[in-house]
């Protein structure tokens, strides 16, 4: 859940709806969420599941697609109709940044005296650096950004603000944590603008990830990757992924937004995960693979095969 206390007349006039309406939200949350008091949408048709969940919670606003007709099967929530929710929350989103809506990761200073931090790294603000961690030169870190006891930040990395790393993690050289995710709507006059993306990033105890690497912000909620992931270098891990306990991914894997990777999974290298799939726990994608669809736990997926008749792009004659 994104934390930010709004007002219904804010979101109103953030996304162009008018009317009456004095109710006022803590954040904005996923629709899997079950938090009172938060503001939702709903950009497609959902199951009687989630009708019923949401139904259930209070001082709730969810914006729906013009003519869903869902006033009245979600119970006591403000129901907004808006042509486009998800370009609506793109705007509710800008209006939280712009604001400074968002409450503090961290509010104080507080750099351990047993860290240590090159005189050539540039540490911003409001920061939390734990005992024994190691920040090198030429790297940039916060604000807004918790590094645990003895991690280390190698040469070159960039921790942007929203960023929470545990203790005795390796954040390879020149990777970039925090990179704004790679979503995108479409305005009144059709044009591409960017969501933005304020999730942050949630990264465990034990993580290694390598030289080169980037890990996206989530959208509302953070992209996560928790205790004991390794990471080679040049990997892409997405806006809002999810990489469970000791998850292994190899070089140049390309991981899309809102995966899920479960513990013990093994991600072979130049492999692609399709946006919004999950990779059941201890499966295994081979090198190259693409991974299209959900696979269960202990699963194999390889690459095809190139036809072995195939020679420096002709077919030979059998």
């Amino acid at each position: 859940m994104l934390r930010a206390t709004l007002h219904e007349q804010e979101i109103r006039r953030a996304i162009g709806v008018p009317g009456e309406g004095d109710l006022i939200v803590n954040g904005v949350a996923p629709l899997d969420a079950t938090e009172d008091r938060c503001l939702y949408f709903i950009h497609h048709d959902i199951t009687i599941a989630v009708r019923e969940s949401l139904a259930a919670r209070s001082g709730c606003i969810v914006i729906v697609r013009r003519g869903l007709a869902l006033a009245s099967e979600l119970g006591a929530c403000r129901v907004l109709e808006a042509a486009q929710p998800r370009a609506s929350i793109a705007k509710v989103l800008g209006f939280i940044r712009t604001e400074r809506r968002q409450p503090p990761w961290v509010d104080a200073r507080k750099i351990a005296r047993e860290a240590v931090i090159s005189p050539l790294a540039v540490v911003e603000g409001n920061v939390e650096i734990g005992e024994c961690a190691l920040v090198e030169p030429f790297c940039t870190v916060g604000p807004d950004v918790v590094i645990g006891r003895g991690s280390m930040i190698r040469s070159g990395a960039r921790i942007y603000p929203r960023v929470s790393i545990g203790e005795e993690s390796v954040i390879g050289a020149n990777a970039v944590i925090g990179s704004e995710g790679f979503g995108f709507v479409r305005d009144e006059a059709g044009n591409k603008t960017r969501i933005p993306h304020l999730g942050g990033i949630i990264i465990g105890s034990h993580v290694e990830i390598g030289a080169l690497s980037v890990v996206q912000y989530g959208t509302i909620s953070p992209t996560i990757i928790e205790d004991y992931v390794k990471i080679d270098d040049n990997v892409e891990v997405a806006h809002n992924a999810h990489i469970a306990r000791n998850v292994s991914v190899t070089g140049g894997v390309v991981i899309g937004g809102s995966a899920v990777i479960e513990t013990e999974a093994w991600i072979g290298i130049n492999s692609s995960i399709r946006d919004g799939r999950r990779v059941g726990s201890r499966a295994l994608v081979g090198m190259d693979a693409s991974v299209q669809d959900d696979l269960a736990d202990n699963a194999v997926v390889r690459a095809p095969r190139p036809d072995v008749r195939m020679h420096l792009g002709k077919k030979l004659t059998p």
